[in-house]
């Protein structure tokens, strides 16, 4: 059983891996890179995957959308490319390393300072008014959001906070790993400036893929990660300014792609409404069944504002071993430890006790599946 769907989704759905396969013997050519019929069909492929991504995330334009490795390279690329020497950012304790490591190595590199916003363990939201008077005593460029926390699995108030960091005059940078794909999400809507995703986990798509969206406007005040062959302009030597390809130097990753275009197919079909309410469903019942275990500790917030994800500690027990057990005796797959995130769990308290178990179901888990979890931790608790 496999509920480590926070980390990486599985299964994914049959015509993502038929989509890969089918590249991988079928699409050998390179976007861009020729004139013939194989180029013609790597371009109208990415082309396609862009407008359904757009789609799915309410972005301004397709040409907005621009492929990144994952979800770190889509961070990195606007830290790097939009923060200056001296520039301060305010991210938060919920923060994955991912967003708290490049800021720490700018720290030294660019003399980029930043600041954090503590979160409410119990609701799991950031304080909004904490928010604004941190914003209101310094200049920041840029605030960096997390969607939804790994750990918690809160949804936070993102459009809020937003709209109080623009008034402050800074950008927002949304990090969206844990949302995009199963809970409803506009990118014009919330009105971030940045809004980088994982292509492996809510998206469905092959690990080693990942997005950031721009809005309209800001891609002249990002300077790009790499720069190199884009199959474009390729009479100039400077790099070319039109989007997309002012940011894809590089053979993109087509067979990753075309899973992920694939997979955008497959979640606009199902709705990305109707695969919210299944997981928000499943959760709901996995955190109810959890809470009549005694000693276990529930850290996640109420399943109608989580994006997904369970995470639990049993009274004087290290959670790894609680996952051992899992695995072992029950075939049961979960995350343990601190997930990338040691600041939430220092806030939640778990820090050293090594952090806690995260559950964390998808599209291939049924309400069975959860029953099972939930009298396999029963047990293990019980024996404990």
């Amino acid at each position: 059983m496999y509920l480590d769907n926070a980390a990486t989704s599985f299964p994914k759905p049959d015509c993502v891996c038929d989509a890969v396969d089918a590249w991988m013997r079928g699409g050998a050519a390179a976007s861009g890179r020729g004139s013939h019929r194989g180029t013609d069909a790597a371009a109208k492929m990415l082309e396609h995957c862009r407008v359904q991504l757009a789609r799915i995330l309410d972005v301004a334009s397709p040409s907005n959308v621009i492929f990144t490795l994952n979800c770190t390279d889509s961070l990195n690329t606007v830290f790097q490319g939009f923060l200056k020497r001296g520039d301060r950012v305010l991210a938060s304790t919920l923060d994955h390393n991912s967003v708290l490591r490049p800021l720490e190595a700018m720290k030294e590199d660019r003399e980029v300072s930043y600041s954090l916003v503590d979160f409410d363990p119990t609701t799991g939201l950031i304080d909004v008014e904490r928010f604004s008077e941190i914003l209101s005593s310094w200049d920041f460029k840029l605030v960096v959001l997390t969607h939804a926390s790994n750990v918690t699995g809160r949804v936070q108030q993102i459009r809020a906070l937003t709209e109080i960091a623009h008034q402050a005059g800074a950008a927002v940078l949304l990090d969206a790993a844990q949302t995009a794909g199963h809970v409803p999400l506009s990118m014009l809507d919330l009105n971030v400036d940045f809004l980088a995703a994982a292509g492996h986990k809510g998206l469905l798509g092959p690990l080693g893929t990942g997005v950031l969206c721009l809005r309209n406007g800001i891609e002249d005040r990002l300077t790009p990660l790499r720069f190199g062959g884009t199959g474009t302009a390729s009479e100039s030597l400077a790099q070319p300014t039109s989007m997309p390809d002012r940011f894809e130097s590089g053979n993109l990753n087509l067979p990753g792609i075309a899973g992920l275009s694939a997979a955008a197919d497959w979640i606009l079909h199902q709705t990305v409404a109707t695969l919210h309410s299944t997981r928000e469903r499943l959760t709901h019942r996995l955190s109810e069944g959890l809470k009549r275990i005694p000693n276990l500790r529930l850290l996640s917030v109420p399943a109608s504002c989580n994006a997904g994800i369970i995470c639990f500690t049993v009274d004087g027990h290290d959670s790894r071993d609680i996952a051992m057990i899992l695995d072992q005796s029950f075939d049961i797959q979960t995350r343990a430890g601190l997930h990338c995130a040691p600041l939430a769990h220092q806030t939640l308290g778990t820090f050293e006790m090594g952090g806690a178990v995260r559950l964390s179901p998808g599209i291939g888990t049924s309400e069975s599946d959860i029953d099972a979890a939930i009298s396999a931790i029963d047990a293990i608790a019980s024996q404990l």
